[in-house]
């Protein structure tokens, strides 16, 4: 059983499928829309690759799945396939996923590394949709100024995505784990960018008590390395007791949290106080907004798409 699909699959059981089938297109359609011949057969736990391809088969026989790419060998001979049956989406009660749309290789890498670190870590307490991670932080009292978010102008003027990137968030009683995935074709102010966007919702979260870890995933190590350089200049631990103070004051101020406040002062003497730290004492972006980070390289999306245009 795997609980963060919370007895989804068995909805496609009831139109048809069979019991292991259900619960691999409920994880792949809940995650990443996408999976390679590898990634099942991870799933499967053993099965020869002759039964691998023959499940392959059956989804794109059947119109469940279909190949986004025309070249077969996007993946060093690993087959793509992607989840696109409107009807199964609308079994599985997400209807308006934009998992089962053609995208860009971009998307695809992150989409399938994404799913690649939940195959391995499948006892977390994922939450797979946008409603699940916006509900979650809503009981915790957070509130949706504080949530990563793109708003959308022109015909979809003022409609907003939270966790617009959709990659993994689990979410425990002690611990927050919010997955970076680097497709590799990115700038390297892009993690700063992801950073910033979840930073006050960390530190709301570890004011409730959770400790939050940020896990960078990618393909390649020199990624990975880079990854890694900038994750250690975010964790608490890597701080001074005087950086500590200031962060603690700085986000007092930014949520009203008067108490706080009031121990360095009134509202002027607090905001006087920090103007000058942050004069003499430059902080860098996301410097104290984490407890931990960790590197994880795939093993089975390697190199994904490298000979395809699409």
């Amino acid at each position: 059983m795997i609980a963060h699909l919370k007895g989804r699959e068995k909805l496609l059981e009831i139109v048809g499928f069979p019991r292991q089938q259900a619960e691999w297109i409920t994880l792949v359609c809940l995650h990443s829309g996408l999976f390679t011949r590898d990634q099942l057969a991870f799933f499967l736990q053993g099965a020869n690759r002759f039964y691998v391809r023959r499940c392959v088969k059956a989804l794109l026989d059947c119109r469940v799945s279909s190949r986004p790419f025309a070249d077969e060998r996007v993946a060093d001979g690993r087959l793509i396939c992607r989840i696109f049956g409107k009807q199964i989406y609308r079994e599985l009660e997400i209807p308006h996923s934009r998992h089962r749309r053609e995208t860009s290789l971009e998307v695809t890498r992150r989409r399938l590394l994404s799913l690649d670190f939940v195959l391995d870590h499948l006892d977390l307490p994922w939450l797979p949709t946008d409603q699940e991670k916006v509900s979650c932080f809503e009981q915790l009292g957070i509130k949706r100024d504080l949530l990563p978010r793109r708003i959308y102008s022109g015909r979809a003027k003022g409609l907003i995505h939270y966790f617009p990137l959709k990659t993994p968030v689990a979410v425990g009683p002690k611990s927050a784990v919010f997955v970076y995935v680097d497709p590799g074709m990115g700038t390297r102010t892009e993690l700063d960018s992801w950073g910033e966007a979840h930073r006050r919702l960390w530190e709301r979260l570890r004011k409730c008590g959770r400790r939050v870890e940020v896990v960078a995933v990618a393909w390649e190590q020199k990624l990975l390395d880079r990854a890694g350089r900038r994750l250690r200049s975010w964790t608490v631990g890597d701080m001074s007791d005087d950086e500590k103070e200031f962060l603690v004051l700085r986000q007092a101020i930014d949520e009203a949290d008067w108490d706080t406040v009031e121990r360095h002062g009134d509202l002027n003497t607090a905001l006087t106080k920090l103007v000058q730290w942050e004069r003499e004492n430059p902080v860098p972006k996301g410097r104290g907004s984490i407890d931990s980070f960790r590197l994880w390289g795939s093993r089975r999306c390697r190199r994904i798409g490298d000979h395809v245009t699409k």
